[in-house]
């Protein structure tokens, strides 16, 4: 269940979906998505990739696909590029309309991935693992901190330290603060700025 804290909302696992991966082999869970209208502006959402195949088309998105857990994954396009994802918080930046094919390493995987609709906003994202505290400058619309694994900390211009539980997403409007100050094992920070 979300808790909202003044500007603040926690979504907890029980908050998100299981759906159908358009191309039927396999399900996404939906962490949050932005949709005003019939087709989502952005969207978050992680996924198990248990077999070698090739990617829904999402024409007109931009993609970011991170790894979670998994002993790695290799996407390749049909023109010739290609993203070995080795260790966790590897990234891979693709269009949603290339047409891309996902190979296992050894077993199956579970990766983060952001879509970002193309014509209507633009994503900054950061990602760290280590213990030290970084600071991300909230010159956007949204900004959303999600705790991959372990301890997750942040804290918002000169507010105290708050925890984020593992796998729990914190989203802020960030119109009153100016800072936001992260610290923990793995964690994935997105900026959203509309256009």
């Amino acid at each position: 269940m979300s808790t909202d804290t003044s500007n603040v909302t926690i979504h907890t696992p029980n908050d998100f979906i299981t759906m159908p991966w358009r191309n039927g082999l396999g399900s996404t869970i939906e962490l949050l998505k932005h949709q005003p209208d019939d087709s989502f502006t952005w969207r978050l959402s992680m996924a198990d990739v248990t077999q070698d195949g090739a990617f829904s088309d999402f024409s007109g998105y931009d993609r970011c696909l991170i790894l979670v857990s998994g002993n790695g994954i290799t996407l390749s396009d049909d023109q010739g590029q290609s993203w070995p994802l080795e260790k966790q918080l590897d990234v891979a930046h693709f269009k949603g309309e290339d047409l891309v094919n996902a190979e296992l390493h050894n077993g199956p995987i579970r990766d983060f991935n952001l879509m970002t609709k193309r014509q209507n906003c633009i994503a900054t994202l950061v990602t760290s693992q280590q213990q030290n505290q970084q600071q991300t400058a909230l010159n956007g619309d949204v900004f959303l901190l999600f705790n991959v694994q372990g301890e997750t900390s942040f804290a918002l211009d000169g507010q105290p330290l708050q925890e984020l539980e593992e796998q729990h997403l914190m989203q802020l409007d960030p119109s009153a603060i100016s800072h936001c100050y992260c610290t923990g094992d793995a964690w994935a920070g997105i900026l959203i700025t509309y256009i």
